[in-house]
């Protein structure tokens, strides 16, 4: 059996295999569209998909304007950061392009299996798969993997959190390890402290997830954030420089923010031959630490640590305990960032060798694992409309930091609302509390805010945002006010949401530990 491991990113996207001499993972080099980060040995797929006039599609490296023809007048047939665009709640319409319309999730499935497509002409076809999803990922975003994992006929496929992965493949060799990863990618900040546990004799190693916390805010923000200091500084906005000029200098805005890992200035000269605007971006590091400052994600970090210590603390666990801090994820290079965290931890704890490759190499050896034991991120609620106050208010069915696989408290009591009703239907979903980046526009184009906020999200299971999942047919139908189902909620191993349902009236079963994604 072969295995693959997919570190499907917002920027960029990483895939390992097993080195079959030494059985150590190694990263895949495809020659056509993976480019090698600056300065290191990794090389990596960004993640880029370009839709051409005829419908043909290019992948990574050879989205890059300047090669094949590609103009910058075509921008609008280039897709970037449609990994994060599917991780939200809220879905942009589709673009049509030549009257085919790509979303994100076709232009997302399109680019893995061009992976799959390049893994083959390597003579490489995996039977397992691991893919990392992000800390705070919701159930939709994950049963998107399985779905296009059972359209690829793949035999096993594996789902784990990016910063989880990222500390097994430091600890899986060692029992007893704890160990805190920090990974601030393209477009999320995931944390996520995890201790190894098992029986050294045996060679039998399980994980143990401790705490995690996550914000949706990364590099992509960070570069939005350079070309509006920089407008702010010419008295210029993004309407005046129009949509190209700002893509455009949220290209070189990247490359100033690579640079800055390993200068302390650097200068960056572009000419908009559309405006006929010369742009010179010059930022000193220090710069950049204060735009980060300012616009609070130095301040999401700090509160990300505190939520896990906190919660590591409420379990016994000091701060002290913790062995290695891995710091993994593009925008992890940054020195303040890097600064912030050993300021919490000391130089010695800090781990900075592994920034691109650790969450791949991770997922890629958790087949060496007993199990992961890991609990909740976000609870599940059901959401019912209150007619006397008029809003919906939310009943807990499990809540966040729950171990799984569980089982609900105690069932619950669900009535009949109308006379002659023939099923009972539910909104059930995720609920959680998450962090994003806001930027907000006056008429003019300008900046008004840009900072980030927190909200309370509540996510329907269901994938094409219908907003209730029948759970019971009714036979008799029901009639208005009685207790009519009992309900028993669980989380299986899979962290799926299933029901065991009993017709109060007729003593039925009704569901058997149903998924309830799959309840019609």
């Amino acid at each position: 059996m072969s295995t693959i491991a997919i570190d499907f990113g917002t920027s960029n996207t990483i895939v390992c295999d097993l080195d079959p001499l030494s059985q150590s993972p190694r990263v895949i080099k495809f020659k056509s569209i993976s480019r090698k980060f600056e300065g290191s040995e990794i090389y990596a797929v960004p993640t880029l998909v370009f839709v051409e006039n005829d419908g043909r599609l290019i992948f990574g490296q050879e989205v890059c304007f300047g090669r094949k023809g590609l103009s910058k007048a075509d921008k609008n047939q280039r897709f970037q950061a449609f990994k994060r665009a599917m991780v939200a709640d809220y879905q942009s319409p589709p673009l049509n392009i030549n009257n085919k319309l790509y979303d994100s999730k076709l232009i997302a499935e399109c680019f893995l299996e061009n992976i799959w497509y390049e893994l083959a002409k390597q003579n490489i076809e995996p039977t397992r798969a691991i893919f990392t999803v992000p800390v705070g990922s919701f159930e939709r975003y994950l049963d998107w993997f399985r779905n296009f994992a059972n359209k690829l006929k793949i035999q096993q496929v594996h789902l784990v959190d990016e910063s989880t992965a990222a500390a097994l493949g430091y600890a899986i060799n060692k029992i007893g390890s704890l160990v805190l990863v920090v990974d601030l990618g393209g477009g999320t900040l995931d944390l996520s402290l995890v201790r190894t546990k098992g029986d050294n004799q045996q060679q039998i190693i399980q994980a143990e997830v401790l705490a995690k916390s996550d914000a949706y805010v990364g590099g992509v923000d960070i570069d939005s954030w350079i070309v509006e200091h920089y407008l702010a500084k010419i008295n210029a906005s993004r309407e005046s420089i129009g949509e190209m000029g700002w893509s455009n200098l949220l290209e070189v805005a990247e490359r100033l923010k690579i640079k800055l890992s390993t200068s302390e200035s650097y200068t960056e000269s572009w000419f908009d031959d559309e405006t006929f605007m010369a742009h010179e971006l010059i930022l000193e590091r220090s710069e950049l630490a204060e735009i980060l400052e300012s616009r609070q994600l130095l301040s999401q970090i700090r509160e990300a640590l505190d939520e896990v210590l906190t919660y590591a603390l409420s379990k016994g666990i000091k701060k002290n305990d913790i062995e290695q801090v891995l710091l993994v994820g593009g925008s992890s290079q940054i020195p303040a960032i890097q600064q912030l965290i050993i300021s919490y931890f000391g130089p010695n704890k800090v781990k900075l060798d592994k920034p691109f490759e650790a969450v791949a190499h991770g997922a890629l050896l958790l087949s060496k694992l007993v199990e992961v034991e890991d609990y909740l991120r976000h609870g599940y609620a059901i959401r019912v409309w209150d007619p006397f106050n008029k809003f919906h208010i939310h009943h807990a069915i499990f809540k966040a930091g729950s171990k799984y696989p569980c089982k609900s408290e105690y069932p619950i009591t669900l009535q009949v609302a109308r006379d002659g009703q023939e099923k009972i239907n539910l909104d059930i979903g995720e609920i959680a509390e998450t962090s994003r980046a806001e930027v907000n526009y006056d008429s003019q184009g300008r900046m008004t805010t840009a900072e980030l906020v927190k909200a309370t999200d509540f996510r329907s299971l269901e994938s094409e945002h219908r907003t209730e999942v029948c759970i019971a047919h009714l036979n008799p139908a029901g009639k208005a006010g009685e207790d009519r189902i009992s309900v028993d909620f669980e989380v299986n191993q899979q962290r799926i949401l299933t029901a065991t349902v009993f017709d109060l009236v007729t003593g039925e079963k009704l569901a058997d530990k149903e998924a309830i994604a799959k309840l019609k």
